[in-house]
């Protein structure tokens, strides 16, 4: 679990920039509202979400002025997830648009912010650069470690708030299938995130190929 301490594009020197704003904004509005049952989309997936997209942003060199749309699309990405869920990325554009025009942000700046929530809804489609960054930073998740144990918060998701339950081998294979026809958009984070994406694809293959029994926290892998 990560630890909460410096904000991500957060302003320097005591200054708070419109990025520290709508951080401070979904921060709030996750401890309000989010439910209880939201063990995948929540503060933590946002929070992993904006680190990864900067982290994306940076090695593909991309200027501050555009960083700032990106870091603030990431932020309210998913912010509708609950209790919406079906759609809710364009729930999450316009409530993100609803922030920015409170703050008087220029409308091209909002568009940019609205098209980059959008991109990520399946299957991705992004146009640009900064919607083919959210579109990576958003399942960034698929090429790290800790990939099992967030899946298995995905799958638990699911189950308690949309009702959808699998077996553990129709599980693996949704993840197989997930796998196999997903592709990092920019060449930093197939770079970033290959190698172990590769490595989780391998695992599940193992399973599906073995006669083992297949726990629950094993099948809890990789579908969004």
């Amino acid at each position: 679990m990560t630890v909460f301490t410096q904000t991500p594009g957060a302003g320097t020197g005591g200054q708070r920039n419109l990025t520290d704003e709508a951080a401070r904004w979904v921060r709030e509005y996750f401890h309000k509202t989010a439910g209880a049952a939201c063990f995948f989309h929540n503060y933590q997936h946002t929070w992993d979400t904006v680190v990864a997209g900067r982290k994306i942003a940076r090695g593909m060199q991309v200027g501050e002025r555009e960083l700032e749309i990106l870091t603030i699309a990431c932020w309210f990405h998913d912010i509708a997830w609950f209790p919406y869920y079906i759609d809710h990325e364009v729930r999450s554009a316009e409530t993100a648009a609803a922030f920015l025009r409170r703050q008087q942000v220029e409308q091209d700046r909002i568009e940019a912010v609205r098209n980059c929530i959008l991109a990520t809804r399946y299957p991705p489609r992004p146009v640009t650069l900064l919607e083919k960054i959210i579109c990576d930073a958003d399942v960034s998740h698929l090429g790290m470690k800790n990939y099992y144990e967030k899946n298995l918060l995905l799958r638990q998701e699911l189950e308690v708030n949309m009702g959808k339950t699998y077996s553990d081998a129709e599980w693996l294979t949704m993840n197989r299938d997930f796998f196999l026809q997903h592709r990092y958009f920019t060449s930093y984070a197939r770079r970033l995130y290959g190698r172990r994406k590769q490595k989780n694809l391998e695992t599940i293959l193992e399973l599906l190929a073995g006669d083992e029994v297949v726990s629950p926290d094993c099948g809890g892998i990789g579908w969004m």
